[in-house]
């Protein structure tokens, strides 16, 4: 029977909060049960089991993520609504590194939330390319790459890897926006 005051919102909200602080890495049931103050098996109540766990905690950092991106570009176009946005993203992902790192492993837990979920996330992104005059194709395939420019600087620039040269990383990520800005101007026959 579950724990009265102990719901499936609870549960995931502090596993949320469990991740953040620890890391996904340290991340179990068992320690989430005994930040909960209840028995591991207290939690299969609430939740099925591990992985639906993590997908409910992918959501609500997805939730997060577009919000954040949505925020960014509410009201913006063109090249001030894509930095905005690769903003907001690298905003979130130095800020939650830890909820960001599980929605990147949706992949490996459940390719059916994995689908659900890429549509919430590319929706900003798609927002911000169709200001570009872009086919919807040409859309599809800029926003792997923008997103896939993103993605790895985020992991890059968390493990220390641009730490060896004497140039600033927040100059870097511009450059790398700003070409992606250049080349959907070419393609999109867009002029400033």
């Amino acid at each position: 029977m579950p724990r009265q005051g102990l719901g499936k919102e609870r549960v995931v909200q502090a596993a949320v909060a469990l991740i953040e602080e620890k890391g996904i890495s340290q991340f179990s049931m068992g320690k989430l049960a005994k930040r909960l103050n209840v028995k591991t098996a207290s939690l299969y109540n609430h939740v099925k089991n591990l992985d639906m766990l993590l997908e409910a905690v992918g959501f609500v950092a997805i939730t997060q993520l577009t919000e954040a991106e949505e925020r960014a570009v509410k009201g913006k176009t063109g090249d001030e609504a894509l930095f905005a946005l690769a903003e907001a993203f690298r905003a979130f992902a130095r800020e939650h590194y830890q909820l960001y790192r599980v929605i990147m492993g949706f992949p490996k837990w459940n390719n059916r939330m994995l689908e659900q979920g890429a549509g919430k996330i590319v929706r900003p992104v798609m927002q911000v390319l169709a200001g570009y005059g872009l086919s919807e194709v040409q859309q599809f395939h800029w926003q792997r790459v923008l997103r896939g420019m993103m993605v790895g600087f985020a992991f890059h620039e968390h493990a220390g890897g641009f730490s060896h040269f004497p140039v600033d990383k927040d100059e870097s990520y511009c450059i790398a926006i700003q070409s992606i800005a250049d080349s959907l101007h070419r393609i999109g026959g867009m002029t400033e």
